[in-house]
């Protein structure tokens, strides 16, 4: 599986050891936005790619990069969109099959909560950290050996339509649950087997763990 680490300029949740042994372990594709660059430079790893402005990169440190086979992809500070997205759009022509973001949680609030709403256009997104994993769900999910792990599901439509939990300590049936509403905010994974399904509508789960998830696993 073709597998891409997106750095950003959050913050770095958990300890460092946690991040190094997840790129080492992970085989992945290290792709950085920007200031990003701070933590790639902090864990001491070369990144395949660099994307953004460059405004908050040292220029001693991306050209230092560029030399040892970083490619930067540098753009106008005055542009459409934000050094992540312009990277987002060009994974949509590439063949990678897990998005997986470190440093993208945390930070300035209007960061945070645009890189979330960037999972209703890039559905293939997964927030990671050390303490949680938050990605949009499919219509149907099965989480596997996750017994004991706190979650919450978040409405992202204005509705979620014949949303069903089991194997969880609250379980729904068929229940609409409408944007804004904290319903199905912290629950419990109970079962080695928990599901949830729904028919229309947007959900994002929000899962309390150490632990990378894939929707392909």
């Amino acid at each position: 599986m073709k597998r891409a680490y997106l750095i950003l300029n959050g913050e770095l949740r958990g300890n460092l050891p946690f991040y190094r042994q997840l790129f080492q372990k992970g085989k992945g594709d290290i792709l950085c936005v920007d200031g990003g660059s701070r933590h790639l430079q902090t864990l001491q790893i070369l990144p395949k790619e660099l994307w953004g402005d460059l405004d908050s990169t040292p220029p001693c440190l991306y050209k230092e990069w560029e030399k040892q086979g970083c490619q930067i992809f540098k753009f106008p500070i005055e542009k459409d969109f934000t050094d992540f997205e312009l990277l987002l759009q060009s994974l949509q022509e590439r063949s990678y099959e897990e998005w997986i973001v470190i440093g993208g949680l945390g930070g300035d609030t209007d960061h945070l909560l645009s890189n979330l709403q960037l999972c209703i256009t890039y559905p293939k997104l997964q927030f990671l950290s050390e303490e949680e994993s938050i990605f949009l769900l499919p219509q149907n999910y099965v989480f596997q050996n996750l017994q004991g792990h706190k979650i919450s599901f978040i409405p992202f439509s204005e509705k979620v339509t014949f949303l069903t939990l089991e194997g969880f300590q609250y379980n729904l049936s068929n229940h609409t649950l409408h944007r804004g509403e904290t319903l199905c905010h912290g629950n419990t994974i109970l079962k080695e087997k928990a599901n949830i399904h729904f028919e229309e509508g947007l959900v994002l789960a929000v899962l309390k763990n150490k632990k990378t998830l894939s929707q392909n696993e």
